[in-house]
């Protein structure tokens, strides 16, 4: 089993996204020195119970292998990261003891399944992400700019909603778990229902209640 570091954070990275790390506690900085020497990735992985910074912390069980793009030392000693996911792994075991979090994992492909049924799905979500989306553009008064179409394989569809999705970090980590595109997409358009029936609550007027008429003077 492949054994790599683990950089624990109140963050959950998804395959085929995007993320910026800005990494000073001195363990981290020497897990990246020691990537970078072996030319190997780290593993991102959200925090169950803990703190990022300073003492231990109980990672989730599922990351996300992070591909190192762009790298930028700061005068401080502190290094700013660009990452991309690229695969979902499972922690086995604890690995051997170093200054930063090592672990033996297992890979975890997505689970083959009925090709029609996701892409159903994914033509849903699309729809129903859109809605969400613009709700949002409402709420920020900000004008629709999304020039650029979503894309309708299901399953980077699925790591985009997910990964744009203003959720809690437990559901964020429970779409990550989702066995396969089917189960992913399913879980998204759940949460999107319920976002939606949030925001929606914002954008409607106040109703105003218990008002009495004005009272009439005697003549």
């Amino acid at each position: 089993m492949p054994e790599i570091a683990l950089f624990p954070l109140h963050v959950v990275l998804f395959p085929h996204m995007p993320l910026e790390l800005h990494v000073f506690e001195p363990r981290y900085r020497a897990m990246l020195r020691d990537c970078e020497a072996t030319r190997t990735s780290f593993g991102v992985i959200a925090i169950r119970r803990g703190s990022e910074v300073g003492g231990e912390a109980e990672p989730h069980a599922v990351g996300t292998l992070a591909r190192i793009e762009k790298v930028e030392r700061l005068p401080t000693g502190a290094v700013t990261l660009q990452v991309a996911g690229t695969a979902r792994f499972q922690v086995v075991h604890a690995g051997r003891r170093r200054p930063y979090p090592v672990a033996e994992i297992a890979y975890l492909p997505d689970r083959v399944e009925d090709e029609a049924e996701a892409r159903s799905l994914a033509q849903t979500a699309l729809r129903s992400f859109g809605a969400y989306a613009g709700i949002l553009r409402q709420l920020a008064d900000r004008p629709d700019t999304s020039a650029a179409a979503l894309p309708e394989d299901p399953e980077l569809l699925s790591y985009l909603i997910a990964a744009t999705l203003a959720v809690e970090l437990p559901a964020k980590q429970r779409l990550l778990e989702a066995a396969s595109t089917v189960e992913r997409l399913r879980e998204a358009l759940r949460l999107l229902r319920r976002e939606r029936t949030l925001l929606e609550h914002q954008l409607a007027p106040p109703v105003l209640t218990g008002l009495r008429p004005p009272r009439q003077s005697p003549n």
